[in-house]
C-alpha cells in the first residue's frame, strides 16, 4: 500500500509539472496580438516601437507583452523608455604623483577601492588660450595600464565678446580604480608643460530621446467661466490609455497670450490639474510654429480638458492637435534565422513580470542602433480563453447557502446551551434544599 501511494504521489506531481509547463507555453491567457516582422532574417539585434493600440490594451509597464516565434518559442526582450538624458554624477577622487616632465604634466587619480561606473574626466589646468593633447588610461593595480583615449583634446580660448572653455574628455565606461593622466603642452602658445591642478571623475548618460506622436481629433468647444472671466474648454479623447507628456496645439490666430491649463479627466468627477502656463504668440513671428504645452508630470491617461481663458477676446481657432510621450521602445535579439512573422501577444492583466536576463545585459550588449521591424494591426487572439471567475463569483448562492447553515448551527448550539443552563438550575436548586 505504501509503495502504491508513493507511486501516485510521484505521478500526481509530474503531472502538475507538466501541466504547469504548458501552461506557461499556451497562448491562451492573452486576447490580443500583433505581428512583428524584422526587416532583415538573420541573426541580430531588433527593435520595435509600442504603438498606441497596444499601450491602450496592456498594462502601465508594459510587463504582460509576450513575443513568440511561428514555432511558439519565447523572445526576451527589454522596453526602452526613450527619454532624453543629459545626466552627470561626480564622485570623489585622490589625486597623486604629479610629475612635470619633458612638454607635459601628468598625475594619477585615485577612485577608492570599489569604484561605480565612470566615463569622463574633468581636467583643470593652468593657463589660458591653448589647444592641449590629452591621454587617459586605466589600472587596478598601477602595474598594468589599459589605454582609454589618447585623442581627448583641452580648449581654452577668449576674446572681447566671446570664450570658449572646453575641460572635459570621455573615454569608454570603466570600473577602473586608477586613472593616469597626460596633458602635453600647446605647441604653440605654451613656453613650458602645463600644470595640472584638478581632475573630477565624473558618470555622464546622454541619450538622444525619441517621441511617440499622434493626433488627437479636435472637438467643438464649450464656453464657460473661469474666475469670473470668459473661458473656452476642449475634452480630448487621445484614443487608447497611453502615457503622454505633452500637447502640440496649431493654432491659426496671429496673435494672442492666453492663460491656460490641462486637467486629467478620465475621472470626471476628480480632475487633476497637470499643466498651466500661458499660450502667446506675437504678430509678425516667421513661419509660426506649432505651441507645445508640456506637462509637470507623465500621465497614463486617455481624456484630457484644455482651458483657455479668453477674457473678453474670441475663442483661439485650434485647427490639429497632437499628443507625445517618450517612445517605449521594445528590443529583442534574433539568434538564429526564424519563420516570420513573429507575434507580439498583450492584454493579460494578472501574468507576473518576466525578468528577462536580456533586459540586464542589453546595456553592455548594445552598441549600435537596432535594426528595425514593422508591426501589422491589432488582432483578436482566437486561442484566448478569459480566466475563469472566483468560485464564489461562478456560485453566488453558495455563500447564502453557507450563511444560512452556519446560522442554523449557531441556533442550534445556542439551544442546546440553553437547555442544560435550564436543567442544571432546578438540580442545584434542589441540592441546596436537602440540606
Amino acid at each position: 500500500m505504501k509503495l502504491l501511494a508513493c507511486f501516485i504521489f510521484i505521478i500526481s506531481a509530474a503531472t502538475v509539472v507538466v501541466v504547469s509547463v504548458a501552461a506557461q507555453r499556451s497562448l491562451s491567457p492573452w486576447p490580443y496580438y500583433v505581428e512583428v516582422t524584422p526587416e532583415k532574417n538573420s541573426p541580430g539585434i531588433y527593435d520595435v516601437i509600442v504603438p498606441l493600440g497596444v499601450l491602450d490594451k496592456s498594462v502601465a509597464e508594459l510587463s504582460d507583452l509576450r513575443l513568440f516565434d511561428s514555432a511558439n518559442r519565447e523572445i526576451p526582450y527589454a522596453i526602452r523608455v526613450r527619454k532624453e538624458l543629459d545626466e552627470t554624477e561626480e564622485m570623489e577622487t585622490n589625486l597623486f604623483n604629479f610629475v612635470q616632465a619633458g612638454s607635459g604634466s601628468e598625475v594619477t587619480v585615485d577612485l577608492g577601492e570599489d569604484p561605480v561606473e565612470h566615463n569622463e574626466l574633468e581636467i583643470e589646468t593652468s593657463g589660458a588660450n591653448f589647444r592641449r593633447q590629452v591621454t587617459i588610461e586605466g589600472s587596478d593595480n598601477r602595474s598594468n595600464w589599459k589605454l582609454l583615449n589618447d585623442k581627448g583634446v583641452l580648449l581654452s580660448f577668449s576674446s572681447e565678446n566671446s570664450s570658449i572653455d572646453s575641460k572635459r574628455v570621455s573615454y569608454p565606461t570603466s570600473r577602473y580604480r586608477y586613472l593616469r593622466v597626460r596633458v602635453q603642452r600647446d605647441e604653440l602658445t605654451d613656453k613650458e608643460a602645463p600644470r595640472i591642478t584638478e581632475v573630477k571623475a565624473i558618470m555622464a548618460t546622454r541619450e538622444k530621446g525619441q517621441l511617440s506622436t499622434w493626433n488627437v481629433p479636435v472637438p467643438s468647444y464649450q464656453l464657460l467661466r473661469n474666475q469670473g472671466a470668459h473661458a473656452s474648454a476642449w475634452t480630448l479623447d487621445l484614443g487608447g490609455l497611453a502615457p503622454c507628456d505633452r500637447l502640440a496645439l496649431e493654432i491659426d490666430d496671429e496673435s494672442f497670450s492666453r492663460p491656460f491649463q490641462v486637467e486629467s479627466v478620465d475621472d470626471p468627477q476628480n480632475p487633476s490639474l497637470i499643466a498651466s502656463g500661458t499660450l502667446t504668440r506675437r504678430r509678425g513671428d516667421h513661419e509660426p510654429k506649432p505651441l507645445v504645452i508640456v506637462f509637470d508630470r507623465e500621465e497614463r491617461v486617455r481624456k484630457l480638458r484644455l482651458q483657455i481663458t479668453d477674457y473678453s477676446n474670441p475663442t483661439l481657432s485650434i485647427s490639429s492637435i497632437e499628443a507625445s510621450a517618450p517612445a517605449r521602445q521594445l528590443v529583442y535579439e534574433v539568434k538564429e534565422p526564424t519563420s516570420q512573422p513573429l507575434r507580439l501577444y498583450f492584454g493579460n492583466q494578472s501574468v507576473p513580470a518576466p525578468h528577462y536576463d536580456f533586459e540586464a545585459e542589453l546595456k553592455s550588449r548594445l552598441t549600435a542602433e537596432p535594426a528595425h521591424s514593422t508591426l501589422g494591426y491589432v488582432l483578436g487572439n482566437p486561442e484566448y480563453k478569459p480566466a475563469p471567475l472566483p468560485f464564489t463569483e461562478r456560485v453566488p448562492w453558495l455563500i447564502y447557502l453557507v450563511l444560512a447553515a452556519s446560522s442554523i448551527a449557531l441556533l442550534c448550539i445556542l439551544w442546546s446551551l440553553a437547555r442544560t443552563a435550564m436543567y442544571t438550575k432546578p438540580q442545584e436548586g434542589r441540592k441546596i434544599t436537602n440540606a
